[in-house]
């Protein structure tokens, strides 16, 4: 499935489908027809970045972990501006420095090799990324011009409204949290660490870590940074 294509059917998806979770099921099916495995919407800003994506669980863990969002290219190359793009971690990975050449081996390591981007300003400082990766090489890199661009760009800007959209609908929707998990919750967007929550509320560390990992799944998120925001959002906390 050539660029034209892939960014056509981004399109006809953001207009059928009406929820988030259906919208990303079937973006990682259209990512698999198009000849990727898989598929990321990223909406990035210092104090909420928004996530949704079939990359495996662990690698998007160790991404906030290790605050990868800081040093990725493709993030780095859509901060410069509204754009449609091809890369591959094997084309700059021998000429960077340490601590981008660990970055670009790990995102090999789960098969994150080669993809297509595209970069849209998002409003009040933010940008969002659509990106389709590969774990196959490929010697196509760069910018894309042209009808194909501005194509894309369109698709990109379809996809960051109807994600917008759902997640302001959505978010009308209340997760069931329990009282402990909100708990943990509130006394973490007051600042405090895993211990101090569990000296406060009287339990162990492991049920403050195990509360809140809980209340990140149900919120559909997977940095505590992330819950907080989100929980605030919904006045849940």
């Amino acid at each position: 499935m050539n660029e034209r294509r892939i960014f056509e059917r981004v399109i006809d998806l953001c207009q059928v489908q009406s929820s988030s979770n259906a919208l990303n099921k079937s973006l990682a099916r259209l990512a698999g027809a198009a000849g990727f495995d898989h598929y990321a919407y990223f909406r990035a800003h210092p104090n909420d970045n928004f996530v949704a994506t079939d990359y495996p669980l662990e690698w998007q863990r160790l991404y906030f972990a290790r605050s990868y969002v800081t040093l990725d290219p493709v993030v780095t190359t859509a901060k410069r501006g509204t754009q449609v793009f091809r890369w591959s971690v094997d084309d700059v990975r021998p000429r960077v420095c340490r601590e981008l050449r660990r970055f670009y081996t790990e995102a090999a390591d789960f098969g994150l090799k080669t993809g297509l981007s595209v970069s849209v300003s998002a409003g009040f400082g933010r940008f969002a990324i659509l990106t389709f990766t590969s774990s196959s090489l490929s010697s196509a890199r760069g910018c894309i011009a042209g009808e194909i661009s501005g194509l894309g760009i369109t698709a990109a800007a379809f996809l960051h409204s109807r994600m917008r959209n759902m997640e302001h609908l959505e978010s009308n929707c209340t997760p069931a949290l329990n009282a402990r998990e909100l708990a943990c919750l509130k006394w973490s967007s007051e600042g405090k660490t895993m211990l101090e929550i569990a000296d406060i509320l009287d339990i162990t560390y492991t049920c403050v870590r195990r509360n809140l990992k809980r209340a990140m799944d149900k919120l559909g998120v997977c940095k505590l940074s992330q819950a907080t925001a989100a929980a605030t959002r919904r006045l849940l906390i």
